[in-house]
């Protein structure tokens, strides 16, 4: 992790910002620190953003995310520069502005980033600086997580079990460094607004607020106050905001360290949340296999099926007009917070695709585009996982029953009455569609793999 050619000398060292807009445990930094040389930091506000899924909501956080950074530079001696159009041009021009030899970053693992990442290694190149990108995103590579017979894991348990044999042989704590005195002196950004990048009013309601300070404050919060011991009993319990981390978005924008997260899991003696950090990690590692995981079924057999639904019935899905209070109620959550408690995910993705037999992948478009924490390798994982396409040892029967997962986790209908007061005519008649998604699914499910 050296640069040699920028190794004590005056040239600074560029660490470029993508999704980990922090200062703690940084591999990208850590990098950069240990040449020796001074670090600017540059992220680039793209509009191609757009086209991977990133909607107002991201944008909020990702703007709040990086005023919060620019504190923290400031407060250590340096500043962040911020940029908006393409990424591999002004990753250029700073480069020459600053004058370095060596520009860190950490790999961002989705497909039209690596896209991106490759343009911007030979276009530094072509101007005589080197870009070293180094494993960030998981606790550990997925090059070192295989199955006994040295193959890529099928299920999440196996990867799991997997992740903990390397991380018993090979420890990975957060890394540490003082950046005190280290850093460039930059002028205060121009930030600009979440108006500006979407080109419209936005109104959200979300008390989430995005930064890395806010990151670290709720993780400590929600261990201090008792949640995170609670987590595996209550983390189903929709009508309590507390009942999960909500660190989702700041791990989506790494605003929040993995390991840091799991680290904090581990000495609480909490594995139920440490298997759901892994989780996340596990859908990274299948996206990692199947970099086509949002467009097509993994068990291709499945995209054989005819998806029947109608229009009117996926707007009255985006609506939360459905007469299902759990899924009506997750729907305007979704709408007006960015954010969706995770069972009232499954159950909202559930009923589109086996209620509605709408695609599951127009269900994957609408989350990603409105969530906080919409991210690609999570988002479409778990879309799979739902509608039974995935890596799934039990798939397409899995069909959630709305009206029971609202009496069982929403037991005093207090979530539903929060978000979706009104509760129209059910638009349909779950005991049928339930059976109708049977026969569909068997009918492709009896072709051979």
């Amino acid at each position: 992790m050296r640069c040699a050619n920028v190794l004590h000398v005056t040239p600074p060292v560029l660490v470029w910002l993508r999704r980990d807009l922090r200062l703690d445990d940084s591999h990208a930094i850590a990098a950069a620190v240990q040449t020796g040389s001074p670090l600017a930091f540059v992220y680039v506000l793209d509009p191609a953003m757009k086209n991977r899924g990133v909607g107002h909501a991201q944008f909020g956080f990702i703007v709040e995310g990086l005023g919060d950074l620019q504190t923290r530079l400031a407060e250590r001696g340096g500043g962040l520069v911020v940029r908006r159009g393409d990424t591999v041009q002004h990753l250029v021009a700073v480069a020459r502005e600053l004058g370095v030899q060596c520009v860190c970053a950490n790999r961002d693992e989705e497909p039209a980033a690596d896209i991106v990442e490759r343009a911007a290694e030979d276009a530094l190149r072509a101007i005589g600086v080197e870009l070293l990108v180094v494993d960030d995103e998981v606790n550990v590579p997925h090059e070192l997580v295989l199955t006994k017979e040295g193959n890529p894991c099928r299920t999440y348990s196996a990867y799991a079990r997997g992740v903990r044999r390397v991380l018993d042989a090979l420890p990975a704590p957060p890394q540490d460094y003082d950046l005190l005195g280290r850093l460039v002196p930059t002028p205060v950004p121009e930030i600009p607004s979440v108006e500006t990048l979407v080109g419209r009013s936005v109104t959200l309601l979300s008390d989430v607020p995005g930064g890395e300070t806010h990151a670290l404050a709720r993780l400590r919060r929600w261990r201090d106050d008792g949640f995170l011991a609670r987590y595996a009993d209550d983390r189903d319990l929709v009508a309590e905001p507390d009942a999960t981390s909500r660190l989702s978005g700041y791990l989506r924008q790494g605003m929040l360290s993995p390991r840091r997260a799991l680290q904090v899991a581990d000495r609480a003696g909490a594995p139920k949340f440490a298997s759901e950090l892994l989780w996340r990690e596990w859908f990274k590692y299948v996206l990692h296999h199947h970099p086509d995981l949002a467009e097509r079924c993994i068990d291709a057999r499945y995209d054989q099926i005819e998806w029947t639904g109608s229009d009117a019935h996926f707007e009255a899905w985006t609506r939360g007009e459905t007469g299902f209070g759990m899924v009506d109620a997750a729907m305007r959550q979704l709408l007006e917070t960015g954010t969706i408690a995770n069972r009232a995910r499954m159950v909202a993705a559930s009923f589109l695709v086996k209620d509605l037999h709408i695609d599951w992948r127009r269900g994957e478009q609408w989350f990603r585009r409105h969530l906080t924490d919409g991210d690609l390798a999570s988002n479409a994982g778990s879309w799979q996982w739902v509608a039974g396409t995935g890596l799934d040892a039990a798939p397409y029967f899995r069909i959630f029953n709305p009206t029971l997962q609202e009496q069982r986790f929403d037991p005093t209908g207090a979530y539903a009455a929060r978000w979706a007061p009104d509760r129209p005519p059910p638009i349909v008649e779950h005991a049928l569609e339930r059976d109708k998604t049977l026969v569909a699914y068997k009918a492709v499910a009896a072709e051979p793999i």
